[in-house]
């Protein structure tokens, strides 16, 4: 996992450069426009819960408890997808930035653009929306194990953050066959990532920070993988040596 750990690394590092910094900021405010409208959409649906009433405390402090976490979970489920639209529109340059930095020789030979971005963001919000709502029934039924459905969130939604977001950098250098043959071979690097990815959305305030920082963390696992795949004789790998010549700093 030392690519991994390279790539969270390397994006921190970049956060205040001035290429990456527009970027991180206009990110920012959009993604709180996204925060405050999940907030809202997930109070709006909560209302809609039948609420009930008991005469004991005891019970009615849990049904309390299981209302506000069912908020919370709400606000996370819907601000993970709206957030990653709102920023869609922002992708492009920061993938950019980051191979402006580290990866001069292997810059993308296009840039997806807004319709494609946003119809890539549109379609992973989609399956994290939809997935989840069907998961509800596992939630539900490893609620009393305390951890049951964290690790059930974590890994779902892992696995979709990874796959999404991978796929919105690996298109640009690689055709599709391409780029999925390649995320097969790396899936534990694309799950990982994506856990990373999950936790950031998670955490008040750096969740704000949380698709600039994924869309930058899985551009460095995409060339850092690549290229190990590309020494080992790949052929899904060749494509990607076609968009630049020499070698970049490790």
């Amino acid at each position: 996992m030392n690519h991994l750990l390279t790539s969270v690394e390397r994006t921190l590092a970049q956060i205040f450069d001035s290429a990456f910094l527009r970027v991180f900021i206009l990110g920012m405010i959009t993604t709180f426009v996204a925060l405050a409208a999940a907030f809202f959409l997930a109070e709006a649906l909560k209302d809609q819960i039948p609420y009930l009433d008991f005469d004991w405390e005891w019970v009615q402090s849990i049904m309390d408890w299981l209302f506000g976490f069912v908020l919370i979970w709400l606000a996370v489920l819907f601000f993970v997808p709206i957030s990653t639209i709102f920023v869609s529109i922002f992708l492009d340059d920061v993938v950019d930035a980051v191979e402006d930095k580290y990866y001069t020789t292997h810059k993308a030979g296009k840039r997806l653009g807004l319709w494609h971005l946003s119809y890539l963001a549109v379609r992973l919000s989609l399956y994290i929306v939809l997935l989840n709502i069907l998961a509800v029934p596992f939630y539900i039924i490893f609620f009393w194990t305390g951890v049951g459905p964290v690790v059930i969130f974590y890994l779902l939604n892992g696995y979709l953050l990874g796959w999404g977001y991978y796929e919105m950098v690996a298109v640009r250098h690689l055709g599709i066959r391409e780029s999925g043959e390649h995320r097969k071979s790396i899936r534990g690097y694309v799950l990982f990532a994506g856990l990373v990815i999950t936790v950031l959305f998670t955490i008040p305030i750096v969740n704000l920070t949380a698709p600039i920082l994924a869309a930058a963390i899985m551009c460095h696992v995409f060339h850092l993988t690549i290229r190990d795949r590309q020494a080992e004789g790949h052929a899904f790998a060749r494509e990607y040596g076609h968009s630049g010549q020499g070698t970049d700093d490790l």
